[in-house]
């Protein structure tokens, strides 16, 4: 029996749920396809490529799972007997929070199981792999030690999830459908599109760069905003040190605020960013702000308030790059409704 760890994401998009509710792993990236072709085999140790062709290719049933979040051991897990329950690449989880997911397994996590005796094993550790096997001897006998009884129970079904990609005619269609117009409809598809355009550019090779926040906000989110009908004198950017905020109408003053957006550089994370805009509407004391929103230029969330709190999951999700008619996370959302959402009638 071998051990391996494997992680659930991070405080903020934290995807343990799939595993648990579902049964199963997940490993990214997947942009080169199928694991088991040898498309990801042969990089460097412990890089990206690395630990996905050992995914795909090393566990074995009978084989354990230590599932953690951060730092913190959340789970513990077995390998399942049959062959239909290994290895698959689905395109269920392309798009996971952003994240590209798409190598699966299945795993049988263990309940009832005391996880404390795992409290703080790797508290002194450094910054783990998102997947590998563990040799450390004690923790491999602390598993070891869990009667197989733990995992004896039938695998819990898959999730089913629309998660086909709109074409641009069928995402007309879909927000025309939703009450959009056709002018604002040739807006926001053209701004989506460049947005996509960008981003694939700045991720290219040839790009040379990542942008910052300011050209995430100029070149992708401004744009997007405008197709939705925001006007110029709707938007203040750098507004009492808010990355962009939203205004019913003018003046543009703290009683007309309406949502705050903050903005991080393409690609970095945004698990926990929600709280800067969050502790920005509570330090202006902006009475009429009704939602947040962060972005990093490909993916933006929309977060509602409830009183005088904020929920804590997203009410609304897109992907600029990978606009599916649903989501497996956030629960729910889809880029329809997420626009829709965003227009300022409907704020």
């Amino acid at each position: 029996m071998y051990l391996w760890q494997v992680a659930s994401g991070e405080p903020g998009r934290d995807y343990r749920r799939l595993f648990f509710d579902h049964d199963l792993m997940l490993l990214g990236p997947s942009h080169l396809g199928e694991a088991r072709t040898g498309a990801y085999a042969g990089s460097i140790p412990n890089s990206a490529g690395s630990q996905v062709h050992n995914f795909a290719t090393q566990p074995q049933p009978g084989d354990r799972v230590l599932l953690r979040l951060g730092k913190t051991v959340i789970g513990i897990g077995r390998i399942p007997d049959g062959s239909e329950d290994q290895y698959t690449f689905d395109e269920t989880f392309r798009c996971v929070y952003g994240w590209d997911l798409c190598h699966r397994r299945r795993v049988t996590w263990a309940e009832g199981v005391d996880l404390n005796v795992f409290r703080g094993i790797y508290d002194k550790a450094k910054q783990k792999p998102s997947f590998t096997r563990v040799h450390e001897t004690h923790i491999v006998e602390m598993v070891r030690s869990i009667p197989d009884a733990a995992f004896s129970r039938p695998l819990k079904p898959l999730p089913e999830i629309d998660h086909r990609v709109y074409t641009e005619d069928n995402l007309g269609v879909a927000l025309f459908t939703a009450g959009i117009s056709n002018r604002n409809i040739e807006d926001i598809l053209g701004a989506l599109r460049q947005a996509d355009r960008l981003c694939q550019w700045y991720r290219a090779s040839g790009s040379g760069r990542y942008p910052t926040e300011h050209e995430v906000v100029s070149h992708i989110v401004l744009p997007l905003f405008l197709g939705l009908g925001w006007s110029h004198q709707q938007i203040a950017v750098e507004w009492n040190r808010v990355d962009m905020a939203f205004f019913k109408r003018t003046p543009t003053d703290i009683s007309n605020c309406v949502m705050v957006l903050e903005a991080k550089g393409l690609g970095q994370g945004l698990g926990e960013v929600s709280a800067q805009p969050q502790a920005y509407a509570a330090r202006l004391a902006l009475p009429n702000v009704q939602y947040i929103a962060t972005t990093d230029g490909e993916n933006l969330f929309l977060y509602q308030r409830h009183g005088d709190s904020w929920a804590e999951n997203p009410v609304g999700y897109l992907n600029v790059t990978c606009l599916q008619h649903e989501y497996i996370l956030p629960e729910g959302a889809n880029p329809v409704d997420t626009l829709v959402k965003l227009q300022p009638s409907a704020i």
